[in-house]
């Protein structure tokens, strides 16, 4: 059932990723879009877990507090990410969200008593080592790979992105894997409050001025943004360790949202991508052994 997990969350961090990528490139010229995405996302969040609240529920005032912290770094993670995509490259943009995921396992390494194998060793350097081959672009001649406004949005989503995995981590601790579902819903009804005062706060862009059927991307990717926290708690209610459960979403998904991109856009892999794609294949081998 672990694995069965682990494979759903790979499919809702790659539709995260790909809904955000789609809205901004067909909204790029739209004013202000940033705010309304976020809400929009959220606000699907907050319903998709509110649904799974009236079904099992756990309450307790405690977990409230690391609710706003989660809420916080969700609300940094979704506004970065979003930037992120808008104004800089998709395949970089796309390797800062799956790099993420590694720091929660190394993070897990450090403060969580997770043990480092030779085997899973060989993992993370092979996932890090896949992640760089398939995003890594080469520099054209006369021009900036990143801008600085990019590199800001980029440490946006992986401080925000790993911050939520680790408060996630901390709160089961606490709470022995239990009120997992009103915790998640608070925080996303903090990331709500927050997100809905920075579209206040702005020059309001309404749903009319978006490009025809772009809504749609937002309301999928908060409803994928729901799955793929509640599968990250479950995970890490499993038997499976942070070792295993983040590099494997991350290969995963980068490897689903690299083949949407030769399917939907026709964009033609290099061989160094294909060994990357070896290369997190092989990982993920290491990583289970």
């Amino acid at each position: 059932m672990e694995y069965l997990y682990l494979l759903l969350a790979i499919c809702a961090s790659a539709t995260l990723s790909i809904m955000s990528s789609l809205f901004g490139k067909r909204n790029a010229s739209i004013t202000n879009a940033t705010p309304l995405y976020s809400l929009i996302v959220v606000s699907s969040a907050c319903l998709s877990f509110g649904l799974i609240c009236l079904i099992d529920t756990d309450f307790d005032i405690r977990t409230l507090g690391y609710s706003a912290l989660y809420g916080i770094f969700y609300s940094v993670a979704m506004i970065g990410m979003f930037l992120a995509y808008r104004c800089g490259p998709t395949s970089l943009t796309a390797f800062i969200k799956q790099l993420s995921l590694i720091c929660v396992a190394l993070w897990g390494f450090l403060f969580w008593g997770n043990r480092l194998s030779l085997t899973v060793g060989a993992g993370l350097v092979l996932i890090v080592i896949a992640l760089a081959l398939c995003f890594a672009k080469k520099r054209q001649q006369g021009e900036a790979v990143v801008s600085l406004k990019w590199l800001l949005y980029a440490a946006m989503l992986l401080c925000g992105n790993a911050g939520c995995s680790i408060v996630q981590k901390y709160q089961q601790m606490a709470f022995d894997e239990r009120t997992k579902n009103s915790f998640m819903l608070f925080g996303m009804l903090m990331a709500l409050a927050f997100c809905l005062v920075l579209y206040l706060s702005k020059e309001r862009c309404r749903l009319s001025t978006l490009a025809k059927g772009s809504v749609v991307f937002p309301i999928l990717g908060g409803v994928s943004s729901a799955a793929l926290n509640l599968l990250i708690l479950l995970l890490m209610g499993s038997s499976l360790e942070e070792s295993i459960i983040f590099p494997g979403i991350a290969v995963g998904g980068l490897t689903l949202t690299l083949l949407f991109s030769v399917v939907a856009y026709r964009e033609r892999l290099t061989a160094r991508q294909w060994i990357g794609l070896g290369c997190g294949t092989v990982a993920l081998v290491f990583l289970n052994l």
